[in-house]
């Protein structure tokens, strides 16, 4: 059967049909038809590729759906993982607070230009 010979027999049973709805619910369904009508958006073709739905221009549809949010929140979460902790400077500056008290490191090392050239080469050397 081809598109056309199913297509007239489907015609045929809801014309039949048709007839034997009540007027109440012929109401539901006019009005249910309506409200489908009011929110349709025509198609929308976005780059010139792609054509999607034009409910998907509305802003409130995109910010009450679940996966709007799902990327901003992998985006928030990656920064923040991401971040160098802040531990690890107070750590350094531990340490070099502890060297310069126990005379490992001299003071005028701290006004000199090569000072962190200095403190690599001592790392470098006690590992």
């Amino acid at each position: 059967m081809n598109e056309k010979d199913f297509s007239h027999k489907l015609t045929s049973y809801l014309d039949l049909s048709a007839g034997r709805v009540s007027a109440s619910a012929a109401a539901k369904l006019r009005s249910a038809r309506e409200c489908a009508l009011a929110s349709y958006r025509p198609p929308i073709r976005v780059l010139g590729l792609v054509t999607v739905s034009g409910r998907l221009a509305d802003p409130s549809l995109l910010v009450r759906n679940p996966l709007f949010w799902l990327p901003i929140l992998l985006i928030i979460t990656l920064i923040f993982a991401l971040q160098p902790a802040t531990d690890d400077l107070y750590d350094e500056t531990g340490v070099i607070d502890a060297k310069l008290l126990t005379g490992e490191l001299p003071i005028d090392a701290f006004l000199d230009k090569d000072f962190a050239t200095w403190v690599q080469e001592k790392e470098a050397a006690t590992q």
